[in-house]
């Protein structure tokens, strides 16, 4: 009966029919099968497949131009719903209650420049059913707003449901009946304190996100039974597989306060004269089983998150910063990737196996770009043992990353903000990180190890994770050119194949300086940051398609299985189809895994952009409440874009604010797109994408996380 009711109402002839029309077309006989077919229809209802109109009829979505999706209200009352056919234009009148994450089913019409707009016909489900944010009154009733300024609720609390939360402590609250007007009832649930704690502007965030802090119970537990050190003897013993490379010159290099080393090191040369280079990664998946409670928790959460203040580690510290974690001077069990390079960088060999290592030094970023760019006498003198070794490193490193350059990878140089916190969680100063030898050592012999244990698993035709990148698409492409353009940069792509080089000239230019001054780097961050917007996004999933890039036929995620999930299945791959170990007791491992990494390139994916989402919001509110100290405060930036409502101002260390033409008294201004600019009417005064402007800070507001600006003159 199901088969044939989507048959009939997937065919191109049928139209919208109520059941009794239905009936006589399937050319049922009885009451019975009507009563069996109006059953059906509703089932298919429940699960989505079909729905009625108002008269009755039933249909595909497609048939009665509705579709589902989830809606996204912005600031200017007017929304948008991600569905199957794309984006779908909500007026302001025409939302119906709907709230952001709400999934609603959407009537639609194409405008009559062909995109596609509607109207909310039904709420399908409120995804929103706890909110967290801070205690307020409004006209003596309690109310709360969530943190998350997506969510456009106003929630009521009555007396007896405050649990004793006072004006401005941040709560949770279970929201118990929605309202039309977008406005519901709810009751608090947990009090955390006052909004103005120490850390507790971040923690609210971490909250409303969604992102899981506490480990459960059975985590807890299962950690009590893993050692914290290793008996190298036993092991070697009981396994001969594994190599002992205790007495190998190996080490780390990492940021001066990360606890979580997960990738080691080692270069020498071989009797071919080639570069024996070994990347040596934490084998987490010794201690985090298949299908144990670590390993679900570990999916479950699919990342590490690295917040201003803190980080929410994928794996509990015991691991992520103890037996796991290659620290020095103590035996740890590592995956092993060592790979025999020619010196024009090309890989011609490499091993993968288990091994037991033990790190010589805890080398930092700082130490290293201290000896091989400073020319720290006494830090050389301080590492005389590995400093040749070093050397040897950063050369090979550029040998590499010019190969790489030379088959079109792009080079997106790392100019991240970073926020310098007093102990109370405040911004004291925001400081622009720079990517220098010893970073782009570290991220060369990573790319090398992950391409490398990406091909040799491909070969294997077993289930295994990618992470892939696709090609951008023409209108970004053209876009980003036009706006290039404005920057200076005349670039002329004759077709896609000439593209990655043509950009890749782009983002060479943009080569740290220790020369340039601020005004100089705050462009390049734009240009850097323009560019990386315009590309696809890269995920996981268990088809290769390459990496566009990093110009990369074949590509995972091996090197970091401490923080990622993916480098963890990776390893539990390895180990099941590449060296024969049984990594999980089943009757098929091969379906097993495939299944497996089916669902855990979806989860991946999604877990990698929550922790994205949360880590941008949090950084741009911590900017917010650093702007807010400086109000008033006459400053320089550039106009980076144009939009139908203002155009964004970029200051030289990475804070935007907003210019509102609402606030441009002066004259009325139009848009012109194709220009990158906005015109005056009467002055015709023009304000162009890359113009250097003096500005003042007017006003930042945290609710919203926005900075709002005022032009004073365009600087010359």
């Amino acid at each position: 009966m199901r088969e044939k009711i989507l048959k009939l109402l997937q065919s191109d002839s049928y139209h919208p029919m109520v059941p009794n029309q239905i009936f006589q077309l399937l050319n049922l006989k009885d009451s019975k099968e009507f009563t069996q077919l109006v059953k059906t229809l509703n089932q298919l209802e429940d699960e989505g497949e079909i729905t009625h109109n108002s008269r009755g009829e039933y249909a595909t979505f497609e048939k009665l131009n509705l579709a589902k999706g989830i809606i996204d209200v912005k600031d200017g009352g007017y929304a948008f719903v991600d569905t199957d056919l794309g984006g779908i234009f909500i007026k302001s009148d025409n939302i119906n209650g709907a709230i952001t994450y709400d999934e609603v089913l959407v009537e639609y019409y194409l405008d009559n420049l062909g995109r596609y707009e509607g109207k909310v016909v039904k709420i399908i489900k409120r995804n929103t059913r706890v909110i967290i944010g801070p205690v307020s009154r409004l006209r003596q009733k309690a109310i709360v707003r969530s943190i998350d300024s997506k969510i456009k609720l106003l929630v009521f609390i009555k007396e007896k449901d405050l649990k004793k939360a006072k004006v401005n402590d941040i709560v949770k609250v279970e929201i118990t009946e929605y309202f039309p007007n977008m406005t519901a009832d709810g009751k608090v649930v947990e009090v955390y304190g006052n909004k103005h704690l120490p850390g507790l502007d971040i923690t609210s965030m971490v909250l409303s996100s969604g992102v899981p802090v506490e480990f459960p119970e059975d985590v807890r537990k299962e950690i009590k039974t893993i050692p914290n050190k290793i008996d190298s003897e036993v092991i070697l013993q009981k396994n001969p597989k594994i190599r002992d490379l205790r007495d190998k010159l190996i080490i780390t290099i990492d940021g001066d306060d990360a606890k979580d080393l997960d990738d080691a090191i080692s270069l020498e040369y071989n009797d071919s004269g080639n570069y024996h280079l070994g990347v040596y990664i934490a084998d987490v998946s010794h201690y985090v089983q298949e299908k144990s409670p670590l390993d679900t928790e570990a999916l479950n959460r699919g990342t590490s998150v690295y917040l201003p203040d803190r980080v929410i580690p994928m794996l509990p510290k015991e691991l992520s910063n103890g037996i796991c974690s290659l620290n020095e001077k103590v035996d740890r069990l590592v995956m092993a990737c060592e790979m025999e390079i020619d010196h024009d960088g090309k890989i011609i060999n490499h091993d993968i196996f288990e091994a037991i290592i033990n790190n010589k030094h805890r080398m930092t970023y700082s130490n290293v770009n201290a000896m091989l760019e400073d020319k720290n006498q006494a830090i050389r003198d301080a590492y005389f043992d590995i400093y040749p070794m070093l050397k040897q490193m950063n050369e090979l490193a550029k040998t590499l990353r010019n190969k790489r350059i030379k088959r079109g990878s792009f080079e997106f140089e790392s100019l991240e903000p970073r926020l310098i916190l007093d102990q109370n969680g405040k911004v004291v100063d925001i400081v622009l990180r720079k990517q220098r030898s010893a970073e782009k050592l570290i991220e060369e012999f990573m790319l090398a190890a992950n391409e490398t244990v990406a091909e040799a698993m491909t070969w294997l035709n077993v289930p295994f994770i990618y992470r892939v990148h696709e090609e951008p698409s023409d209108e970004k492409i053209t876009k980003l050119l036009e706006t290039l353009d404005l920057f200076g940069y005349n670039v002329k792509i004759k077709n896609k194949k000439a593209m990655p080089k043509k950009l890749q000239e782009v983002l060479l230019s943009l080569e740290n300086d220790e020369e340039k001054d601020s005004e100089e780097l705050s462009k390049d961050i734009i240009i850097n940051q323009m560019m990386i917007r315009s590309m696809s996004k890269a995920k996981y999933q268990e088809y290769n398609i390459g990496h566009f890039g990093l110009a990369s036929e074949c590509y995972t995620h091996f090197t970091s299985p401490i923080r990622r999930y993916p480098d963890l299945l990776v390893h539990r791959l390895v180990k099941q189809f590449m060296l024969g170990e049984d990594e999980v007791t089943v009757t098929s491992p091969f379906e097993y895994f495939a299944s497996k990494v089916n669902y855990a390139s979806i989860q991946s994916s999604k877990t990698e952009k929550r922790a994205e989402v949360l880590e941008r919001d949090c950084v741009d509110y911590k900017k917010v409440e650093y702007a807010s100290r400086f109000i008033g405060t006459i400053t320089s930036g550039l106009l980076t874009s144009i939009t139908n409502f203002g155009v964004f101002i970029t200051l030289d260390n990475s804070i935007e604010g907003l210019v509102k033409y609402a606030d441009m008294q002066d004259d009325y201004y139009d848009v012109d797109d194709k220009f990158g600019r906005i015109v005056g009417e009467r002055n015709h005064k023009v304000y162009q994408i890359g113009d250097r402007l003096t500005v003042k800070i007017v006003s930042a507001n945290l609710e919203k996380s926005e900075i709002n600006f005022k032009i004073i003159k365009k600087e010359d």
